[in-house]
C-alpha cells in the first residue's frame, strides 16, 4: 500500500503561513532545494486542497528549474467542492468523497502519496488516520498569528520521531509517523 506523507513548512509557533496566505517567510535555500529534491524521487501523486492548488497552479507552470518540472509533471489531484476545472498539468479534480478517493489512490501501485499545504484537507485525512508520515520544515520565526497547520484534529495522535535534519538556514526538517499506523 502506498504511503501518504504531509509535508508543510511550517513556522514554530504552528502557523504554515501568515495572514493573507503570506508565505514570503518561509526559508528556502540550497540545503532544503536539496532535500525537496532527494525526497521527490519518492512521489508518486500529489494531493492539494482547493486554496493551496490553486496557490500552486498560479506560480508552477511559469517557473523553471528542477522543482519546477517536478511540479508540472507529477500526478495531481485537486479536492474541491467550489471548483469547476483544475488546468494544471496532470491534475484531477475530485469533487465527491475525498476519504474514499484518498483510500482507493493507496491502494494503486505508484510512487509515495504528498500533501503540500491543504491544512484542512489534510485535517480531514488525519481525523480518519490515513497519513502515515508528517514531514515538517521548522522554520526558525515567530509569526504570532496566521494558519494553524494542525487545526480541527478530532483527538489526540501520537506520534515518534523518525528522522531529523537541522539546516544551515536554521531550518530543522523532522519526521514523525503515528504511533498507531
Amino acid at each position: 500500500m502506498r504511503k501518504v506523507i504531509m509535508w508543510d513548512m511550517v513556522s514554530v509557533d504552528g502557523f504554515f503561513e501568515a495572514p493573507d496566505h503570506d508565505i514570503g517567510w518561509f526559508v528556502f535555500e540550497d540545503e532544503l532545494a536539496a532535500y525537496i529534491g532527494e525526497t521527490q524521487l519518492q512521489t508518486g501523486t500529489l494531493l492539494f486542497g482547493r486554496v493551496t492548488y490553486e496557490l500552486m497552479a498560479a506560480y508552477w507552470p511559469s517557473a523553471e528549474g528542477d522543482i519546477a518540472t517536478f511540479m508540472n509533471g507529477v500526478e495531481k489531484f485537486v479536492f474541491s467542492r467550489t471548483l469547476q476545472s483544475a488546468d494544471w498539468n496532470n491534475t484531477t479534480l475530485v469533487s465527491g468523497d475525498a476519504v474514499a478517493e484518498v483510500e482507493r489512490l493507496k491502494r494503486l501501485d505508484g510512487g509515495t502519496i504528498f500533501i503540500f499545504g491543504s491544512a484542512n484537507f489534510a485535517a480531514t485525512l488525519t481525523a480518519r488516520g490515513l497519513v502515515d508520515e508528517y514531514r515538517l520544515g521548522i522554520n526558525p520565526v515567530l509569526l504570532g498569528k496566521g494558519t494553524p497547520l494542525f487545526q480541527g484534529i478530532p483527538k489526540r495522535t501520537k506520534l515518534r520521531l523518525t528522522h531529523v535534519r537541522p539546516l544551515k538556514s536554521g531550518v530543522t526538517i523532522v519526521h514523525y509517523q503515528p504511533t498507531d499506523a
